[in-house]
């Protein structure tokens, strides 16, 4: 809200409490309250004008709300003071609000077990009240109007409503919460006005003082921005705690007293004291009564997931042994289901895509076990199901819950796949809880260990692969993040194989690929496929590919000083560094810092396991590949997604796994030409990999493949052998090898 605007409503609302002044009633008062209930109407067409809001109708209402108040503001000028028909025409256009407030409240999201308590009190406190003044009218004399009490009657409920709204609701829109309280003042004064004929008469310069105010206050709800989604559930807020909104109720039961006790001092009419006392027993019973179902919905949270309402850890057990009783103690199964790369969505999507994902999945796991089964959550992604199924079923658990999650989940129209990994272990009669809880943990390890996306049923070799893969995970976190000793953990070891250029006549070194072995006190020299799995599993995948990348700019940039310039480098890129934040900004700075331009580095990517369909990560590549950098896809044609991979990402090279250039000197080469005239139709270029004999190179050369790598060339070596291995190489003798 500008600060102009501020001004003026304050301006307003200081003139509203000079109407309000008995000095002047008269004219003055008139000419003021005709000012502020037409400069309301004014500054809220303005506030409607500029923000738009998304339900019209629900302003529309306001408008004409703000409307009637100043025509009766100009009619009190110009034809005399009537409060009784003011007040009137206002309370039959504010009662049209109504509606646009329920519909705010209507999609909140909240269980009608929890608001049933709010109605029931609203409605007692809304009955003691209406008794109250009741009583009073009677004593006026004014109970024989039926039109009197009917209307008093609804302004009391409506008011009282509002007000436990307000009271009980956090999070609301400003906007909203200006609407009610002003709807809320313009029922409290026709209330007034119903109640004491005296006021009408006599104080009607208090009525437009207040109805005035009123005006302001719509006119402030206009201004704000939030008042875009008055009308919608996305005002309404949500509740607040049970004991917030039982002490919101207070207030309105201290009325039925407040109102006896004006009566006893003859401010107000004197009604019979045995109407007040209702409203203190209603009020203990309601406290009684709020507190018991306190704790109730306590003790059922502490073994419920509030995201999916499923059990927790804590209810799992005394639900598996129910489900067993149901069953007649036969035999169970217990699955621990571990969602795949969740993290990753959280990151890249947010929360809540990660939580509404949560709740899919469980729903599709309650869903596939029906009445035979029982599903927990028992924190982040992981869920544990409790079931049972017949031994001469055609499913068995791990078929029954792999195919709940095979369908795409859809969230903002985008698809997302989800895979888990499951671990399965018994839950005979007499086997303890925890104890398969154990096996079925060793197992779903075992599965993510062995790609991820399967299911595995415990068997006691299991254990030993399992613990020893979370060993090698500890040493790699010790390794990478916490600079362990190298005689307890080793060392990653990074060594360069040589890519040459096939050309038209002999071979010659262009760069080279920089692979990584970690050199372990106890296991000796591991390849990467003994431990690369265990470092995406542990989330260490980017910071061991930077760790990697690091060592090997740094190589080139010495190989450069040593007068061996000139050569590409090919670094790896694994799924976690594909889905960092920022993967290009730290490969650019990565390679300004060792003055490498980008155009000699050519990332890689591997089909060894999908990469999901994610619009992020797809950014992220084009991000490198605009700032110079290459793309490689490794180990094409082994994978199922090759060319899902080139439509997707900006490949420049594709590099042919060895089981494709075997097939170069095997009589049969129709699948490399077609792969050969793909690439030349989306003009990307073909490199080699596994070239181990002599006679391969022709044949390549004559599929348009330029560059090669493998035994033939070279093996993987260290950074300081480079340098010598390509002066090497350009000796007469050695190119006449290389060409066959």
């Amino acid at each position: 809200m500008a600060r102009r605007d501020v001004t003026l409503l304050g301006l307003l609302a200081v003139l509203s409490l000079v109407v309000a002044v008995p000095a002047l009633s008269g004219e003055v008062g008139a000419v003021v309250a005709a000012v502020v209930d037409g400069g309301a109407l004014a500054l809220a067409v303005a506030g409607v004008r500029r923000h738009r809001p998304v339900l019209p109708q629900a302003w529309v209402a306001v408008l004409v709300l703000l409307t009637v108040g100043f025509a009766t503001a100009v009619a009190t000028l110009l034809t005399g003071p009537d409060a009784r028909w003011s007040v009137g025409a206002v309370q039959v256009v504010a009662l049209s609000l109504v509606p646009f407030v329920v519909r705010t409240l209507r999609h909140t999201g909240v269980p009608l077990r929890r608001t049933w308590p709010d109605v029931a009190l609203t409605a007692f406190a809304g009955a003691l009240v209406v008794a109250q003044v009741l009583g009073m009218l009677r004593e006026t004399g004014l109970a024989d109007d039926p039109a009197v009490l009917i209307g008093t009657a609804a302004d009391i409920v409506l008011a009282i409503v509002l007000l436990r709204i307000l009271g009980t609701r956090t999070g609301m829109a400003p906007g909203t919460a200006l609407v009610l309280l002003a709807a809320g003042v313009l029922l409290a004064i026709s209330a007034l006005a119903t109640a004491r004929a005296d006021v009408v008469s006599d104080g009607r310069h208090l009525l437009h003082g207040v109805q005035s105010l009123a005006m302001v206050l719509l006119a402030a709800a206009a201004l704000h921005p939030s008042m875009r989604h008055f009308g919608t559930p996305v005002a309404g807020g949500t509740l607040r705690g049970d004991g917030q909104r039982l002490l919101s109720a207070l207030p309105v039961f201290c009325t039925v007293p407040l109102l006896w006790l004006l009566g006893t001092v003859h401010v107000l009419p004197d009604v019979a004291v045995e109407v007040v006392a209702p409203s203190g027993y209603v009020l203990a019973c309601a406290g009684v009564g709020w507190a018991a179902l306190s704790v109730r919905r306590a003790e059922r949270s502490a073994e419920r997931d509030p995201l999916t309402d499923l059990v927790n850890r804590r209810g799992l057990p005394g639900a598996a042994e129910d489900l067993r009783r149901r069953l007649h103690g036969q035999d169970l199964h217990l699955c621990l289901v571990d969602l795949d790369d969740f993290k990753q969505i959280n990151d890249t999507r947010g929360h809540a895509v990660g939580d509404a994902l949560l709740v899919e999945v469980s729903e599709r796991l309650r869903s596939a076990v029906g009445q035979h089964g029982v599903v927990s959550r028992t924190g982040g992604d992981e869920f544990i199901v409790v079931l049972w199924t017949r031994d001469d079923e055609d499913e068995g658990p791990a078929d029954l819950l792999l195919k709940a999650l095979d369908a795409p989940f859809e969230f903002n129209r985008l698809p997302y796949r989800v895979s888990a990994s499951i671990g399965i272990a018994p839950l005979r009669v007499g086997i303890a809880f925890e104890e398969a809880l154990v096996d079925a943990d060793v197992a779903m390890y075992a599965a993510k260990q062995a790609g991820k996306g399967r299911a595995l049923v415990y068997r006691p070799q299991l254990r030993e692969k399992v613990l020893g893969g979370l060993a090698l995970q500890q040493e790699l976190r010790s390794l990478l993040l916490q600079g362990g000793r190298a005689e307890d953990v080793g060392e990653l070891v990074v060594v360069h194989q040589p890519v040459v250029d096939l050309g038209d006549d002999a071979p010659r070194i262009v760069g080279v690929e920089a692979l990584v072995r970690w050199d372990h006190p106890r296991r000796g020299l591991l390849a990467p496929d003994q431990f690369l799995q265990h470092a995406e599993t542990a989330g260490l995948g980017a910071r061991l590919d930077e760790h990697v990348a690091t060592r090997a700019l740094r190589d080139l940039a010495r190989w450069d000083a040593a007068g061996v310039d000139g050569l590409h480098l090919a670094v790896n890129l694994g799924i976690g560094s594909l889905h960092r934040q920022g993967m290009g900004r730290w490969i650019s700075d990565l390679a300004a810092r060792n003055g490498i331009h980008p155009s000699r580095v050519h990332l890689e990517i591997t089909e060894h396991e999908e990469l999901p369909d994610d619009p992020c990560i797809a950014a992220s590549l084009r991000e490198v590949v605009a700032a110079g950098f290459h793309l490689d896809l490794d180990d094409f044609g082994i994978g199922y997604t090759s060319l899902s991979y080139v439509r997707r990402f900006p490949v420049s090279t594709v590099k042919l796994d060895r089981s494709l250039t075997t097939l170069a000197t095997g009589g049969d080469t129709s699948l490399l030409e077609g792969i050969a005239a793909l690439c030349r139709a989306l003009d990307m270029e073909i490199l080699a990999e596994g070239v181990e004999r002599a006679d391969q190179v022709a044949p390549l050369r004559a599929l348009g493949v330029r560059r090669a790598q493998g035994h033939l060339f070279g093996s993987a070596m260290a950074a300081t052998d480079v340098p010598g291995y390509v002066r090497r190489l350009g000796r007469p003798a050695d190119d006449e090898l290389l060409a066959g």
